[in-house]
């Protein structure tokens, strides 16, 4: 409350008690006249002024009492005050916020159709960049699921494609690749409306059938979900831009071309396998082959060494007849070294025919080389060769930077059924899953040396430590540096 108000309520008090006053003053002298003498007269003033400053003094307390409910209800209005201004300091607030907000709204609405316009152009940039190139991160490293072949060979492949073609062409033959609804004529002239119609239907079939061949040609493990999304969006495509003629193709043509994809995709891969087992038939033919020129070299040479060691015995043998005492001991201990030499000889002979005999007796390598390939890589192989470490020599020499580590080197009556063995149980862990020629797998030591003495049926001896030598110090060289 401000100061006019006390001001009026003080007032009003004073007007209220001087009222009070001149009424009392006014019925004391009535009184007086009333009164038989002067003494009674002040007396009774008297009395009545004591009344007077009895109210008097009430009302100065019901006035301090007034002032302090006024003072309070002062201090409160003041609060209710500052609250109205907070109140209105926030509904300003308030009303700035929901209109940010609503303009939040709006944004958000306008990215949405942003957003849903530009996915639809991405979408459709995509199903084209993904016909050209291999955009699955699996395939990069071999790792696709193998289809369920419906052939045998790729030859069989090859024929089905050349039935599913023919059945093609009967429908072109027959004009029923493209269905037309009804016929189009120009000023009434029927016979010029079927040419230009003849010559629309032969121009959808040139660019649907050249387009469709392209992406058969470009079908692979990566884009062949694509390569179907897109022959039959090509024919929407082809099928609107003449919607006016109301032609549209033949569902029956376009699940034909669609088969013609599917057979051509599995064919292709049915090519590369049988290639590459003829690759692998050819390898294995070449390491026997050298196998059994290593072994026909060795029985030669212990052969000859047979041989050498047979005249010098017969030699020494004659020198002990006419030798004295002294020179016999030294001729016995000779002789004795030369049959000893003889057996070793014979020995080595007799494993090298057996080698040759029994080719597929052999050895079943476990490598790994971790400055080439990294850590839990590991080749499963066999040799055959007399010497095995030349193997792994050959592959530790040009074709990688560092030399292999060998871990087992395991020797068995039928290398390559181990060898083959160990490969189904791990090829879920192949690190090329197209090349089975790369004989390379990603898993633990542990688990192939379980595996080997589970198929092999022996305790084989495992080196569970990789050193590699000079892959770590080729590390701490550069970092020296």
């Amino acid at each position: 409350m401000d100061t006019n108000l006390i001001l009026y309520i003080g007032i009003t008090l004073m007007s209220s008690i001087l009222i009070t006053y001149l009424i009392t003053n006014f019925i004391a002298n009535n009184k007086i006249k009333t009164y038989y003498s002067l003494r009674e007269a002040i007396e009774a003033a008297t009395l009545e002024l004591k009344t007077v400053k009895i109210e008097t003094a009430t009302a100065n307390i019901h006035l301090e009492s007034a002032k302090e409910s006024f003072n309070s209800i002062n201090r409160d209005t003041q609060k209710l005050q500052e609250l109205k201004e907070n109140a209105n300091l926030t509904k300003e607030h308030l009303d700035q916020d929901t209109f940010a907000l609503e303009q939040v709204r709006k944004d958000i609405l306008n990215a949405e159709e942003i957003f849903s316009v530009k996915n639809e152009q991405l979408y459709s940039l995509m199903s084209k960049i993904d016909i050209y190139s291999r955009i699955d991160e699996f395939v990069g490293v071999g790792h696709y699921e193998v289809p369920t072949y419906l052939y045998e060979t790729s030859a069989r492949f090859s024929e089905e494609i050349k039935r599913i073609r023919e059945l093609q062409k009967e429908l072109i033959k027959d004009k029923t690749a493209i269905l037309c609804d009804v016929l189009v004529s120009f000023d009434g002239n029927s016979s010029v409306g079927k040419k230009i119609l003849a010559g629309q239907v032969k121009l959808l079939l040139t660019a649907f059938n050249i387009e469709v061949d392209f992406l058969i040609g470009k079908v692979n493990p990566s884009n062949f979900p694509k390569i179907l999304e897109r022959i039959e969006k090509l024919a929407n495509t082809l099928e609107k831009s003449a919607i006016s003629l109301h032609c549209g193709f033949n569902i029956e043509y376009i699940e034909l071309k669609m088969e013609e994809c599917r057979l051509q995709y599995q064919y292709s891969l049915k090519r590369k396998e049988e290639q590459e087992e003829q690759k692998l038939i050819k390898e294995q033919i070449r390491e026997e082959q050298r196998a059994i020129k290593e072994f026909e070299k060795a029985v030669a040479e212990a052969e000859k060494e047979e041989k050498l060691y047979r005249n010098l015995l017969d030699k020494a043998r004659k020198q002990l007849d006419s030798a004295n005492e002294e020179q016999r001991l030294i001729t016995q201990q000779k002789i004795d070294q030369l049959e000893w030499q003889l057996a070793e000889a014979e020995a080595k002979e007799t494993r090298a025919k057996s080698m040759a005999e029994q080719t597929r007796k052999g050895y079943v390598y476990v490598i790994s080389n971790i400055g080439s390939f990294g850590e839990s890589i590991y080749k499963i192989g066999l040799t055959r060769r007399l010497e095995p470490m030349d193997r792994v020599k050959e592959l530790g020499d040009a074709s990688v930077p560092f030399s292999f580590d060998v871990h087992a080197m395991v020797y068995t009556d039928d290398a390559p059924a181990l060898e083959r063995a160990l490969h189904k149980k791990f090829t879920h862990k192949r690190v090329n899953g197209v090349n089975l020629r790369k004989e390379f797998f990603k898993t633990d030591l542990e688990s192939i040396k379980d595996a080997v003495n589970q198929i092999a049926g022996v305790e084989a001896e495992f080196t569970m430590t990789a050193l590699a030598e000079e892959y770590y110090q080729s590390k701490r060289l550069l970092l020296a540096s």
